[in-house]
């Protein structure tokens, strides 16, 4: 060949050289991006069943984990760690009293090459409470009396320290519902509520949840008269004892749970749901009460109400006081989404 024509061939063979380079290593390339990709994936999906186990472990450990004492809209965290290992950090807010969002965080940390790898689950949890029928302010399977000054309502009016805010619906209930109510005496009682009457089955309803409201409260035998044990937040308390009898001044926040008679003497203050499976006996007090009161008494007996007495229904106490002793309930929905970083 001669060298003109070598000089003119040259810069083909060089251009071919170089093309077969550049796709070489375009598919090299390619197949490292394939690879990343894949080991990203894998990452991410490790992260992501991290995520869910975490979900697992926070649901079963509610036991331990209850919100009844963190107030609504308060985050409250932990850290929880998979059969594999890998951290979880869970958090829980209440929205409500009686929802929660549950949201669960793992990830992996990042290289020079790329960031970190994370994956975070939020669902919305419903707490199942006891359900006991509560259509009044004062729900009594019995006979209500009262006397002049006894002041029963059954509009929910929120107040500036309700855990729920100023915001409410428009709905009410009935003031009493009892089988009858009376003044003490008979005529003593101006402006006597109207009454509806007791749901069929109060006492059954209230029964058959006392084994879930056990295991929750904190159980006080009384001896003797006493104010209520000293608190802090929203608790469940069952009190024993016959009859019980509580000394003013005294606070409670939460539920009350009596078995038996209970008296009250002095100044008593209850927020949230006090039920009592025996006769009420409070003329002598100075009772005020934000949410609702249930009266059970097995052998028939009712409420007797004083001068002083101030029962205002109020939802919000009430859920209050039933979250102290609900559980997890995943139905009729849930929120499961899946955030990527």
């Amino acid at each position: 060949m001669t060298p003109h024509r070598r000089g003119f061939v040259l810069p083909f063979v060089l251009l071919a050289v170089a093309t077969g380079s550049l796709l070489a290593f375009a598919l090299v390339n390619e197949g490292w991006q394939s690879a990343r990709a894949v080991r990203l994936a894998e990452t991410g999906s490790a992260a992501l069943d991290a995520a869910e186990e975490g979900q697992a472990l926070a649901l079963a450990h509610w036991d331990v984990d209850s919100l009844w004492a963190t107030p609504p809209g308060e985050i409250a965290t932990r850290r929880v760690v998979t059969a594999g290992g890998r951290p979880v950090d869970v958090e829980w807010q209440r929205t409500h009293p009686l929802v929660a969002m549950l949201r669960t965080r793992a990830g992996f940390p990042g290289t020079a090459r790329r960031g970190p790898v994370e994956r975070e689950l939020l669902r919305a949890v419903w707490l199942r409470a006891p359900h006991w029928p509560i259509p009044a302010a004062l729900t009594v399977a019995g006979n209500v009396t009262g006397q002049q000054g006894t002041l029963l309502s059954g509009l929910d009016v929120p107040t500036p320290a309700s855990p729920c805010g100023m915001v409410r619906d428009t709905a009410s209930v009935a003031a009493v519902a009892a089988q009858a109510v009376s003044g003490d005496p008979v005529t003593a009682w101006p402006g006597q509520p109207p009454r509806i009457a007791d749901p069929p089955g109060l006492a059954d309803s209230v029964t058959s949840w006392l084994p879930r409201v056990s295991p929750r409260a904190s159980i006080v035998s009384l001896t003797g008269a006493a104010p209520f044990p000293v608190r802090r937040g929203w608790q469940a308390l069952m009190l024993t004892g016959s009859p019980a009898i509580i000394e003013g001044p005294s606070l409670w926040r939460g539920l009350v749970v009596v078995e038996g008679p209970l008296t009250m003497r002095g100044s008593v203050t209850i927020e949230g749901l006090l039920v009592v499976r025996g006769p009420l006996e409070v003329r002598a007090a100075q009772l005020l009460v934000r949410g609702a009161v249930v009266v059970v008494d097995p052998n028939g007996g009712g409420a007797a109400l004083g001068a002083a007495s101030r029962i205002f229904y109020d939802r919000c106490a009430i859920q209050m006081a039933l979250a102290t002793v609900a559980r997890p309930a995943l139905r009729p929905f849930s929120l499961w989404q899946s955030l990527s970083r």
